[in-house]
């Protein structure tokens, strides 16, 4: 009697109604499992990992550009787009409307922008 009083006191209610389906299992402590919490901050470290050398290679990358403009995506292409004497104007247009995602649909537009292109 006392031993379930006991129970009740320090286990709550709810392992009284358990100790009365299964009595063996009354003061047996539940397994917990502590390596979630562990695993939370072992992800937390690999992310600041990654921040960090992903900070790091943005760095290098603009040190990069600025000591070779070439090396810009900015303009990466239009140099050599340009240069192509085998292109004519209008299809430099369309290379040009094509690099920047633009599909070469409308006729009018591209004989504009020759023309204007080729009054220079």
């Amino acid at each position: 009697m006392f031993g379930s009083l006991h129970a009740s006191r320090v286990l709550g209610a709810p392992a009284l109604r358990r100790a009365t389906v299964a009595p063996g299992r009354l003061l047996t402590p539940a397994a917990r499992s502590f390596s979630v919490g562990i695993k939370i901050l072992e992800e937390k470290g690999h992310a600041a990992e990654n921040r960090y050398w992903h900070q790091e290679d943005e760095k290098l990358l603009r040190k990069m550009i600025e000591s070779h403009s070439e090396l810009d995506p900015k303009f990466a292409g239009v140099a050599g787009i340009l240069s192509d004497s085998s292109c004519s104007t209008q299809d430099k247009v369309k290379l040009v409307f094509m690099k920047h995602g633009i599909p070469p649909l409308n006729k009018a537009l591209i004989a504009d922008m020759v023309e204007l292109l080729d009054k220079k």
